[in-house]
């Protein structure tokens, strides 16, 4: 009877470490720490390119950093910028929501994967990287006769911005590669982890074709 009381209280004690292991945790800049379970399906940020909305099921983090909130996601993807949405976490018995000037860092016990919108990687000039897909299926560049060209993203390898030379160096696949400025303003963009948004070209530092 002994052994069976402690079998119970053993498997009690299992079960109650690892509910909190596994719990999401907001963390407050006043210090105080609760662990629960979100409730946002989506967390919207602004970043200095776009306000977009991601998804928290692929977050594994968001951290306060010199002013700013960083977005960590699953695959290494990263949206830094100012947190606009509230973060509402369910506790025991209540759930309570805090403002970007109350948090400091926010962990996700569960991440999901990445299976859809990962035709590109995107870098942008402040950092970020996101997976995501092209609504176009090219690219208009600027040439010397004056009218642009259409390359077809399945033609291209990589598009990285020369920063010392003000101009677009395109890797192109079995063709050399092009040296050009865009005669289009923007990219639209579908992320993996987020809603389609328009990214204007002034921000792409680095565009793979996987």
């Amino acid at each position: 009877m002994k052994n069976r009381y402690l079998v119970v209280l053993t498997i009690l004690f299992i079960l109650t470490f690892t509910t909190v292991i596994s719990a999401d945790q907001i963390k407050l800049q006043n210090g105080q720490s609760f662990r629960g379970e979100i409730r946002n399906s989506s967390i919207k940020i602004r970043t200095s390119y776009a306000e977009i909305s991601i998804q928290s099921r692929f977050l594994k983090n968001i951290k306060k950093e010199a002013g700013n909130f960083v977005f960590s996601l699953s695959e290494n993807n990263r949206f830094s910028g100012e947190l606009l949405d509230e973060i509402t976490i369910a506790l025991d018995s209540s759930q309570s929501s805090y403002s970007s000037a109350e948090i400091e860092a926010v962990n996700f016990s569960n991440t999901s994967s990445f299976k859809d919108n990962k035709a590109v990687n995107i870098t942008t000039t402040n950092g970020d990287f996101f997976f995501a897909n092209t609504v176009e299926d090219s690219i208009s560049i600027k040439t010397s006769l004056g009218s642009p060209l259409n390359i077809k993203y399945s033609n291209i390898s990589s598009i990285e911005y020369l920063n010392n030379e003000n101009i677009y160096l395109i890797n192109r696949k079995n063709a050399s590669e092009i040296k050009a400025n865009f005669s289009q303003q923007s990219l639209i963009l579908w992320p993996s982890a987020g809603e389609i948004f328009e990214l204007n070209l002034n921000y792409l530092q680095k565009l793979v074709v996987n």
